[in-house]
């Protein structure tokens, strides 16, 4: 019976996401090393996001346990508690594999052997989940096409398009941080996770560079996964970001473009777990972004920086000229910044999707 709340546990946190996870002993392992018996069954209620109202009437807990239940799964990192935009009042809702229960095992920087337990055993869930897709590579492929982008790319500060008569709050990064009242910053979780495995970053020795908004923000530090930053701070944080080859990530309410951002990640391609995912086979390169690399042939120099510093490997070489691979180009700018002849630009497209396949990696 201990099982099967864990294994009606594990379907939840994944109906809660993007991702199709699969239901295996792995995720399991993870939710029995972060959950009790008890947490995991109160979590298969949440078919849906709830308010407390809501949760009382399908759990049947009196007020103190219920919110002693609430308080241990959000400290936990596993239910999330957001005032909605409407009612402003809290809607609770699972978090799933990823982006969710990931991030709040890692996001704290706690080293001990809980830590680098879940470490290893979301190592291997990825490495199963690439297994998986690889499996049913061609059965799976056009599902990916389907899912719509997490996250948008907010270009480098310096190659934002300023001939337009109004630059978008949304792709000056500087302008976004000075909406919000709330930021906070934690550690990178892919980075953590990546030390945690001996395996630490190739591009940065910054770790507190995760960034939050508003009431997400407000979320995470009451929960103590992340402490409040000045947007000075938070500008400082994304600068030197920039200057290391990082690239802006957003990620929006709900995942709509048109609703505000809860977070920045400053991704790079060594750590990035939805990098790493991509080049393992096991999920799409998707994202929204607004602008593409573009080469000025007569000002290539040739030298490849660009080649070697773009995280999506969209910039190869054709003899001695850098040339652009516009399927695969997400317009962060990080060439373009990286470029000592000048020879890339950003170009403004204005929104679209680039969703790239992962590699097929069996034959």
């Amino acid at each position: 019976m201990q099982d099967q709340h864990y294994h009606e546990a594990a379907e939840t946190v994944i109906r809660a996401g993007n991702i199709p996870f699969p239901v295996n002993d792995t995720l399991i392992d993870i939710l029995k090393t972060i959950m009790t018996t008890e947490q995991a069954r109160f979590v298969t209620l949440f078919h849906k996001p709830l308010n407390r109202d809501e949760i009382k009437a399908k759990s049947g807990f009196e007020d103190e346990a219920l919110d002693a239940m609430l308080d241990s799964l959000m400290d936990n990192g596993i239910v999330s508690g957001i005032p909605s935009r409407s009612a402003g009042m809290p809607v609770y809702r699972p978090m799933p594999p990823i982006p969710g229960i990931f991030e709040t095992t890692m996001m704290r920087g706690e080293t001990g052997e809980k830590q680098k337990t879940l470490a290893r055993l979301f190592e291997r869930l990825f490495e199963e989940l690439s297994g998986m897709v690889q499996e049913n590579y061609d059965a799976i492929a056009p599902v990916f096409a389907a899912i719509p982008p997490m996250n948008r790319i907010i270009p480098v500060e310096a190659q934002v398009d300023r001939d337009f008569d109004t630059i978008l709050p949304t792709e000056d990064v500087k302008k976004l941080v000075a909406r919000f009242d709330t930021i906070a910053v934690a550690v990178c979780y892919c980075r953590h996770q990546k030390d945690l495995l001996g395996r630490s970053c190739n591009v940065t020795d910054e770790r507190k560079n995760c960034m939050f908004f508003g009431k997400t923000a407000r979320f995470f530090i009451d929960h103590k996964f992340a402490e409040p930053v000045s947007k000075e701070e938070a500008i400082r944080i994304l600068e030197k970001a920039e200057k290391e080859g990082l690239v802006h990530k957003a990620f929006h309410e709900k995942y709509d473009t048109e609703r505000d951002e809860m977070a920045i990640c400053n991704c790079c391609k060594c750590c990035c777990e939805t990098f790493q995912i991509f080049y393992r086979g096991g999920g799409p390169a998707v994202t929204y972004t607004a602008y593409i690399a573009t080469v000025d042939e007569d000002a290539c120099i040739g030298c490849e920086a660009c080649v070697d510093i773009c995280p999506m490997e969209a910039v190869r070489m054709a003899g001695d000229i850098a040339q652009v691979d516009e399927a695969r180009c997400i317009g962060c700018g990080v060439c373009a910044v990286h470029c000592d002849a000048d020879a890339i630009n950003l170009k403004r497209t204005g929104q679209r999707v680039v969703c790239v396949m992962p590699p097929k990696l069996v034959a």
